[in-house]
């Protein structure tokens, strides 16, 4: 009777059955890795999403402020020009819409009573007069182009006109203002106020040019004011008047813009 031997074709399949399990095992090992690492990522993914949401919320924030601030910026710059016009146009025009044209009255608060007290300042406005013509007058050697003037408000008696120009009867420091409305095609129009002193020392020159005005003339519309200004001192027995130093000169003879004035300040 034979004895019985190993069955190698026996053994087979449990090798296989294992091998097959090991694979599986390590399917399923590396289905559940991409699993863990797809989750991951997602997580990722979606703390990033958040943090750029996150940038982009603090970003438009920070344009929506800095767009309110410069709107800020250009509305106050807005109502500084405003204030400048408003400061210069004041100052251009000097006529207030008084019921003669004429400066406006320097208001002085009282100290302690907290009440207003008006006081009028001493001044002299010369109007443009359009019943008379523009004459000529020599002055430096050249000829000069005058101007007709009218007296249009005068308030005390520290200056009085004379003779188309301003005459100085109390000493002291003006405000002298002038005004010419040009409709001449030449190139550039201006003009000059001049003092003329009534007591001259030593080599002094007895006349003076206080202001000078330039203004560019356009040849298709040739019309355009020139203003200057400032304070000077004066004496009693000056005189102010205002000259174009061309031979001829086309102006307007209008008091609203054409006008020569002085006021007394100290």
């Amino acid at each position: 009777m034979a004895s019985a031997g190993p069955n190698p074709e026996g053994g087979r399949p449990a090798s296989r059955q294992e091998s097959g399990g090991r694979r599986l095992s390590w399917l399923v090992l590396l289905l559940t890795l991409a699993a863990v690492t797809s989750s991951s990522l997602s997580a990722l993914s979606l703390y990033h999403l958040l943090a750029l949401r996150a940038e982009v919320e603090e970003l438009r924030s920070e344009v929506f402020r800095r767009r309110e601030e410069q709107q800020e910026a250009r509305h106050g710059e807005t109502l500084q020009q405003m204030s400048s016009k408003a400061r210069r146009s004041s100052t251009d025009h000097p006529h207030p819409p008084d019921p003669q044209p004429g400066l406006s009255f320097v208001r002085k608060r009282s100290v302690g009573t907290g009440t207003e007290n008006s006081v009028s300042q001493p001044c002299l406005q010369m109007l443009a007069d359009s019943n008379r013509k523009t004459f000529q007058k020599e002055f430096a050697l050249e000829p000069y182009t005058g101007i007709p003037w009218q007296a249009g408000l005068r308030r005390g008696s520290a200056l009085e006109a004379e003779s188309d120009s301003i005459l100085v009867r109390e000493e002291g420091y003006y405000f002298v203002y002038s005004q010419v409305y040009y409709m001449d095609t030449t190139f550039a129009m201006g003009h000059v106020v001049i003092r003329k002193k009534r007591n001259v020392v030593g080599d002094e020159a007895q006349h003076v040019t206080l202001f000078r005005c330039i203004q560019n003339m356009n040849p298709i519309y040739p019309y355009n004011t020139c203003y200057t200004g400032g304070i000077v001192k004066l004496e009693v027995g000056d005189s102010v008047e205002l000259l174009i130093p061309r031979s001829t000169a086309k102006v307007s003879l209008d008091g609203d813009s054409t006008f020569l004035g002085a006021v007394r300040l100290a």
